[in-house]
């Protein structure tokens, strides 16, 4: 594929991927957007850039979480295949808007219903394939509460053979893993929610 090609792409995806944060951020107050996040896309090697829109969009269209606050606490879920605590959230299904995508994953990765309350923050993540060329996939993680459920790590395994997830757990603001990713600002979140009313 020559770099034209691979431009092409890349910026009609770069489109997307604003339409489709700015289309989840409507109807909720002003939220943070953040500088993109420039990774290695998982699981493909650093030079199989995608050879169409269509093949970037069967690997990962977008991907949406919810950091789910209720009685003080945060929800996280202890990742099995890394070293490390998150808030869930995973992967767009076709079909889905990216509100729909994080109450699923919230439901699938911790048996937590949640409802959405607003947006933590938008941002891209920008894959990088190994080439000039980044690919853009909007992430947009919500806040939340909890409206049913009870919490339960999954029997989910990811390709490698190791599980998703390992444990789920609530943590306050002063309990919160060390090296969770958002820590400080989930951490500010909690203590600004600290004596309201989440139910």
């Amino acid at each position: 594929m020559d770099a034209v090609d691979r431009r092409a792409i890349a910026d009609a995806l770069r489109e997307r991927a604003r339409g489709m944060r700015e289309d989840a951020c409507e109807g909720f107050d002003e939220a943070p957007e953040l500088d993109p996040l420039v990774t290695e896309p998982a699981y493909y090697q650093p030079d199989s850039f995608p050879g169409s829109i269509e093949e970037q969009l069967d690997r990962l269209a977008g991907s949406a979480g919810i950091v789910v606050v209720d009685d003080g606490q945060v929800l996280c879920t202890e990742i099995g295949y890394k070293d490390g605590w998150m808030t869930p959230g995973g992967a767009q299904d076709p079909g889905e808007t990216l509100a729909e995508t994080a109450v699923r994953e919230v439901y699938e990765e911790t048996n937590i219903e949640a409802e959405i309350t607003g947006i933590f923050y938008h941002r891209d993540f920008a894959y990088d394939y190994g080439h000039d060329e980044l690919i853009r996939i909007p992430l947009v993680v919500y806040t939340g509460r909890k409206v049913g459920g009870r919490r339960a790590a999954p029997a989910h395994k990811v390709p490698s053979g190791e599980p998703e997830i390992t444990d789920v757990d609530w943590f306050g603001p002063e309990e919160l893993p060390e090296n969770m990713l958002d820590r400080e600002r989930i951490r500010d979140l909690l203590v600004e929610h600290d004596g309201e009313d989440d139910r």
